[in-house]
């Protein structure tokens, strides 16, 4: 191929690299649209979209629910989340504070600054505690919520449940009803664990 040929057919390779990137962007899209749209139609929820951002909303166990993507970040650094987020209404008590435990809460652990504890292995290397009460200690040490706890910070990059509100959150936009789901319904186990150990609480409470 002649030299003087050359420039245009790198001209050529890179349009039809933008135009193939281009096309793959409106299709993932597209995709993500459906896939969303059709995860809220079929739990009965509403789904809504504005400049690429989605939101899925609802009611489950009576309590609101949001699944909504999320831009973190800036620059290079900028990339979008999905986070999920259920009011879990009086199935846990309002001054509870759980959430992940990061890198710096063991550090802080080392020098002996501690958070409050279950006296669960597991449960207290998972987890940073604020605000227990004997309610609470219960209603976190039952088998069920335990198992469900640490599935959710297993799947999740952070969570936490802060007055109330369980709130999960992961990096990247599913696209696909089933990965949807994979993001959704371990916090619905946790606020089904949450609101049956709850009520046997108050049972023995009361008795």
């Amino acid at each position: 191929m002649p030299a003087t040929y050359m420039p245009y057919v790198v001209i050529g390779l890179t349009l039809g690299l933008l135009a193939g990137g281009f096309v793959y962007a409106v299709w993932e899209q597209r995709r993500r649209h459906d896939a969303w749209s059709g995860f809220a139609a079929e739990r009965g929820w509403n789904f809504s979209e504005s400049w690429g951002a989605m939101e899925v909303q609802g009611l489950y166990q009576g309590q609101q629910l949001s699944v909504a993507t999320e831009t973190r970040g800036r620059g290079k650094g900028r990339y979008t989340t999905t986070v999920v987020r259920l009011d879990l209404g009086d199935s846990v008590p309002p001054e509870l504070h759980v959430e992940r435990e990061g890198l710096g809460n063991k550090l802080l652990k080392l020098v002996g600054v501690r958070d409050e504890e279950l006296g669960d292995a597991e449960l207290d290397a998972a987890l940073d505690l604020k605000g227990l009460s004997p309610e609470s200690r219960q209603l976190l040490l039952a088998d069920a919520v335990a198992t469900a706890l640490l599935e959710v910070r297993r799947h999740n990059e952070r969570f936490c449940i802060i007055s109330g509100l369980l709130e999960a959150e992961h990096r990247g936009t599913p696209n696909s009803p089933d990965k949807l789901a994979a993001r959704v319904d371990p916090l619905l186990a946790l606020a089904d664990a949450l609101h049956a150990e709850s009520g046997r609480v108050r049972e023995r409470r009361g008795a």
